[in-house]
């Protein structure tokens, strides 16, 4: 709903990160896990069986790990690529445990399948983006969505906040959190305002971006999808207190021996900030929010995994928006409250083959006002999802798995001369995947799969077929590529008004070459190319609402991405670099012809920089992105979208100091949005009213607050 809106949440967590769990046990197991060369293996899961007591091995493969077990007990290794380790153990132990594990055909420098993703999970070598990453980038604030638009193929949206991709609009991305939707992952959306995501980094372990050509285990986005996956077990008690320049915070996090449970609770109010510092935004009232969350995990003896999280805000603010008459300008307005919850278990039938289920629900309500008109939407949205995994051979893997979403969206409209309308629609969406992925040597892999779904507002099926390849060249290099059939509803803003609408429909095509390893240095560069078919277009009646509703629209993206990362050539020294060029057009919407959206800079530039200064424990940062112009409609002019912007440049800086208050760690945290204040104009909108001889006047679009400042002072104890 807002720039600032949970940097509370997002910041104070920075060091939790940081923090390392330990218990009190009567027995130390040590040792090393090793290749059988005696190579170092960091990260194995290293644990005695049907206990919670375990470690992982760290950067030279070393463990260590307490427990009360006693006697004859089974000690057990699982690593992505190697095949599990299991040795029989006298507890107490006398030596050293030396685990030798075995390279299957999913070996560690075996080929990945990586074209159109870039992952943070640890099983993945293209690993690029942590959570400690997104804390750490000057321009996100904390934000996991703005962190994600330093990575290639996006676009920089400061005037919006949300993710738009490869050439798509902000609806053909999806979030998904634990394999489970999150139907509203942005806090509401005003006019000419930046949102922003509405999940703290510091909830996640991994992020998987994939900026197309993505697993047929999803659907319903038609050019990508943003896979969040959760922390397991808290590792400690930890109590904090935060204090900001936009509000406060507290959390509490309690860790028992096989569960933990976390509690959140925050307030933002940026009406004494609105009064420090210069603002675009003639606000009446500037942002407020409150904001509660709770975290549970419970890990069973058999490693299972039980999973459950809830987060509710509710928000309001209003701002006046200029008119061609300066003396009478619009007040907007918008309150809302959402909440999401999450639940879900994983475990395993055996040691070949696991499963995970869970169900996911969002409940939005939303008000926005336009003058004396308002709109009041309720939006209902859960989903249900099955999924398993199968290790068939050393070098076969299939998964499948079926879900069940519903989805209820009720809209009433009313303006003050008496009018009023409700729109409203339920959706129950089936669908079904299997995917398999199958190394024929660790130099040659490829991934075939299949995506089925039935929706009942349109009464379609779809079949999406995929596919995908890898093949190594090198040490560290490889080259991938990727095609995909994509199919996502319509929007709920033209269900609402006919379900006599099919499919909008996707292609991708992706070649992509990667080098190097993303724990130190990674070069990749990546070639798209998109098609579009069965858009909805539509035009505008009366109230402007949209008539003669069609899946008539087409277009077209392509373009390649580049990203640099090098996290070794200087010590205490990490940075990334991106490039991307974007060629793009469709007739959708309101468009009259195929055009250039209004959205799309033809390229676009980022580099962010961290340091980190040991002797005075703080990190100082960087971040620089750079736009060519985006398109804009004049209605005065013969061409449609034919008018360009002026380039977009931002240079954001911050600095995280960490201290002690007895054995925890704290942390003073600052950052500043737009150094140089530069008055970037993003867009041009007409005013909506006609001058008496016709002309309209175009309001300028800028972000909404210059240059950002944020101060936080996070507590540990």
């Amino acid at each position: 709903m807002k720039t600032a809106d949970k940097a509370m949440k997002t910041i104070f967590t920075i060091f939790l990160l940081l923090s390392v769990f330990t218990i009190d046990a009567q027995n130390q197991i040590t040792g090393k896990a090793t290749t059988h060369k005696g190579e170092p293996l960091p990260g194995v899961n290293i644990f005695i069986e049907n206990t919670y007591d375990g470690a992982s091995s760290d950067a030279n493969g070393n463990f260590s790990f307490t427990t009360s077990e006693k006697g004859t007990q089974t000690l057990k290794a699982t690593f992505i690529g190697f095949k599990p380790w299991q040795k029989e153990i006298s507890i107490p132990v006398k030596d050293s445990v030396i685990i030798e594990m075995e390279e299957s055909v999913n070996t560690l420098d075996a080929v990945t399948i990586t074209a159109g993703s870039f992952a943070a999970a640890d099983e993945s070598r293209a690993s690029i983006m942590k959570p400690l990453d997104i804390y750490t980038t000057p321009s996100a604030n904390g934000d996991v969505m703005a962190a994600m638009r330093t990575m290639p193929g996006t676009q920089t949206a400061a005037d919006d906040g949300r993710l738009m991709v490869r050439g798509g609009d902000v609806y053909e991305t999806k979030t998904y959190i634990d394999g489970l939707i999150a139907a509203e992952p942005y806090y509401s959306k005003t006019p000419d305002i930046a949102t922003r995501g509405r999940f703290a980094p510091s909830l996640f372990s991994g992020v998987m971006f994939s900026s197309g050509g993505y697993s047929a285990e999803y659907g319903q986005a038609l050019s990508s999808v943003l896979v969040l996956n959760s922390n397991d077990l808290a590792a400690e008690d930890v109590t904090g207190v935060s204090l900001m320049s936009i509000g406060a915070e507290a959390s509490t996090t309690q860790r028992m021996k096989n569960s933990s449970l976390s509690l959140t609770g925050g307030y933002t109010n940026l009406s004494l900030y609105d009064k420090l510092f210069e603002s675009t935004v003639d606000w009446e009232k500037p942002v407020e929010s409150v904001n509660g969350t709770a975290v549970y995990r419970y890990k069973t003896k058999d490693n299972g995994l039980l999973k459950g999280y809830i987060t509710t805000d509710y928000g309001n603010l209003s701002y006046f928006a200029p008119t061609d008459d300066p003396a009478a300008p619009m007040l907007i307005s918008n309150k809302g409250a959402t909440t999401y919850s999450n639940l879900s278990y994983r475990d395993c039938f055996s040691e070949k083959a696991c499963y995970k289920i869970g169900v996911s629900s969002t409940a939005q309500n939303n008000k926005l006002g336009f003058g004396d008109n308002s709109l009041d939407t309720r939006e209902r949205n859960v989903e249900g999802r099955f999924t398993t995994t199968h290790i068939v051979s050393d070098g076969v893997i299939i998964n499948w798995g079926v879900s069940e979403t519903y989805n209820n969206y009720d809209e009433d409209y009313s303006e003050s001369t008496g009018f009023q309308h409700n729109s409203a629609f339920t959706d129950y969406l089936t669908g079904a995947f299997v995917e398999s992925e199958i190394k024929f040597t660790k130099n040659l892999a490829i991934r075939p799969g299949l995506r089925t779904e039935y929706t009942t507002v349109l009464n379609r099926w779809n079949m999406s077929p995929r596919f995908a390849v890898a093949l190594k060249t090198g040490k560290e290099a490889q080259l991938s590529a990727a095609w995909g059939l994509y199919y996502q509803n319509p929007q709920p803003e033209y269900l609402k008004i006919s379900t006599d609408l099919d499919f909008e429909k996707a292609t991708h095509y992706i070649l992509s070459y990667q080098y190097g390893d993303a724990s130190a240095r990674l070069f990749r560069a990546e070639a798209y190319y998109k098609t579009y078919s069965d858009l909805v277009t539509w035009q505008a009646g009366p109230y402007n609402q949209p008539t003669n509703l069609e899946n008539d629209g087409s277009g077209y993206s392509g373009g390649f991405d580049i990203f640099w990362r090098d996290l070794k050539s200087i010590k205490g020294f990490d940075y990334w670099v991106t490039y991307s060029f974007v060629d793009t057009k469709r007739r959708y919407s309101y468009f009259p012809v195929e055009a250039t959206p209004g959205f799309i800079s033809d390229h676009t530039f980022s580099a962010v920089g961290k340091y980190w200064l040991a002797k005075i424990s703080t990190q100082v940062g960087m971040s620089f992105t750079a736009a060519s112009g985006r398109p804009y409609n004049d209605p005065q002019s013969a061409v449609f979208m034919d008018k360009k912007t002026k380039p977009y440049t931002d240079l954001s800086l911050n600095f995280s100091h960490v201290f002690y208050l007895g054995n925890q760690y704290s942390v003073l945290y600052c950052s500043v949005n737009n150094v140089l204040g530069n008055d970037n104009v993003l867009s041009y909108r007409p005013s909506g009213i006609s001058e008496a001889q016709g002309d309209y006047t175009l309001v300028p679009v800028k972000r909404d607050i210059k240059r950002f400042v944020f101060v936080g002072l996070f507590l540990n104890f």
